[in-house]
């Protein structure tokens, strides 16, 4: 005779569960929104994909533009993970510009349908004052986060910038929605080098070195 183990499926917790609800559900918006736009999705479609009801989406999310938030906070932090990888890397500062850049052109030519709904969602975030509110707090988290690493960069090399950090990165965040949009509506003319090619040029003109005390 053969010893038979028996192994009992660990039971999930209900904290556990919801997280668990809260991914599928997160995982379907996002698929759908992709290729539906935002405006076409619906929640009942979202909920039958995940293998839940219209009342589990409700019981994790406000509706439709939480999710989308959620999602869009999750692409922010990624894209500041990603920064930070670079950062820490210490190669030169123009080298640094060119990766950088390098993952915003990746973004802009590997993810065309989450291009297009970001800016769908601009759109409706501009219109409605409550999506609107929560959607530009998120928006200041990210451009604060890449502040803080403009500031510790520039600390650490010993170099000084020649305007605010703040300011510089607004320029960046507002030279990359540019591009984009120059992406959505002429994908031939607007080649994946330009925004790594334009962020170098800013970067070498607004770091100088440190004032000798």
């Amino acid at each position: 005779m053969h010893d038979v183990t028996l192994t009992r499926r660990t039971r999930l917790t209900r904290e556990q569960q919801r997280r668990q609800t809260r991914e599928r559900l997160l995982s379907s918006a996002q698929e759908i929104f992709e290729a539906r736009g935002y405006a076409e999705s619906s929640l009942e479609e979202i909920a039958e994909r995940a293998g839940y009801t219209r009342k589990a989406v409700y019981s994790n999310f406000s509706g439709k533009a939480e999710l989308l938030l959620e999602i869009v906070e999750r692409r922010f932090q990624s894209i500041v993970d990603r920064i930070e990888s670079i950062v820490s890397q210490g190669t030169a500062a123009e080298r640094q510009a060119i990766d950088i850049g390098s993952v915003f052109s990746e973004y802009l030519t590997r993810e065309r349908a989450w291009e297009e709904l970001f800016h769908e969602f601009c759109s409706v975030a501009s219109r409605d004052e409550e999506i609107g509110s929560r959607f530009r707090s998120c928006y200041r988290d990210l451009k604060q986060a890449l502040v803080r690493l403009v500031e510790d960069e520039t600390k650490s090399r010993g170099a000084e910038l020649a305007l605010p950090a703040e300011r510089l990165v607004l320029g960046i965040c507002a030279l990359f929605s540019g591009v984009s949009f120059e992406k959505l509506v002429d994908p031939t003319e607007t080649d994946d080098r330009v925004f790594g090619e334009m962020l170098g040029l800013i970067v070498t003109s607004a770091v100088k070195p440190s004032a000798e005390p």
